[in-house]
């Protein structure tokens, strides 16, 4: 079933997000979606299911529309999907399945967005289901940092694999201040629509892994700043699955290949 460009729609919603599912447990897609809608702004859900068979589940009544691929179309091209068929918006949220949005944190980024229009993109501070903070903030990957974080080397043995790592998930600036970050995690990317679309959304050559690196590259290639922003916060149920599965971890090894190959090979 093919959604209708509303092109037409006489005023633009607020907020278009965008949810990729793969075998999500219903749990899990109903705690997204029900956190997302909570705002008065006026918002629309987009769901594309990659899963071998379609959700049975209810969306009557809520701002959601599902389409069920039929297949794995990988990450970035499955978002790219409602990028290219949604209704006007102001900002546009990647937004992974595993995430739970706080109260007000849709509305404070859109805030601050129109405070600060050379931002194309910001993430907010993203906690573990236990409140810890998660370090996803990174410089531009390099074949040394992905290597030392790819094997698990124990940094505790070495102050120099433990300053790397630090350095590359931008450890030394901290997670406390606003700041620049050259490599926005994909799993919330809180976007101004018009420079998503602009950029074509995701490069679609990434099956998974390094697209959220390649988007913020174009972002930043384009005169807007990808920026981290401490004050609003969402929960991440963070999977790892490229550490826990050969098959992920392979398909990370030729994303990063891919994402080297088009933005050139850095060691260190």
């Amino acid at each position: 079933m093919e959604v209708p460009h509303l092109a037409s729609r006489e005023a633009p919603l607020d907020c278009i997000a965008s949810i990729v599912l793969y075998k999500n447990p219903p749990e899990m897609i109903e705690n997204v979606i029900s956190s997302f809608l909570d705002t008065a702004l006026n918002v629309k859900l987009y769901i594309i299911d990659n899963s071998p068979e379609p959700l049975s589940f209810s969306f009557e009544n809520r701002p959601v529309f599902y389409h069920y691929a039929g297949r794995n179309l990988g990450y970035g091209r499955a978002h790219n999907w409602s990028v290219q068929r949604c209704e006007p918006s102001k900002y546009f949220l990647i937004l992974n399945p595993d995430v739970v949005i706080s109260k007000g944190v849709v509305e404070e980024l859109g805030r601050y967005l129109d405070r600060n229009p050379e931002v194309g993109m910001v993430c907010p501070r993203v906690l573990n289901e236990d409140q810890t903070l998660q370090y996803l903030n990174k410089r531009q990957p390099n074949l040394m940092d992905l290597f030392l974080r790819g094997f698990h080397i124990n940094s505790g043995t070495c102050g120099f694999i433990k300053n790397r790592l630090d350095h590359y998930e931008m450890r030394d600036i901290g997670y406390d201040d606003i700041h620049e970050v050259p490599f926005m995690t994909g799993a919330f990317m809180f976007c101004r629509a018009q420079v998503l679309k602009k950029v074509g959304g995701f490069d679609p050559r990434f099956f998974m892994y390094f697209e959220d690196a390649d988007l913020s590259r174009r972002f930043q290639n384009e005169g807007y700043k990808t920026v981290y922003y401490p004050y609003v916060n969402i929960t991440h149920l963070w999977q790892r699955e490229s550490r826990k599965s050969l098959k992920m971890a392979l398909v990370f090894m030729i994303s990063g290949m891919k994402y080297f190959h088009k933005w050139g090979w850095k060691l260190f």
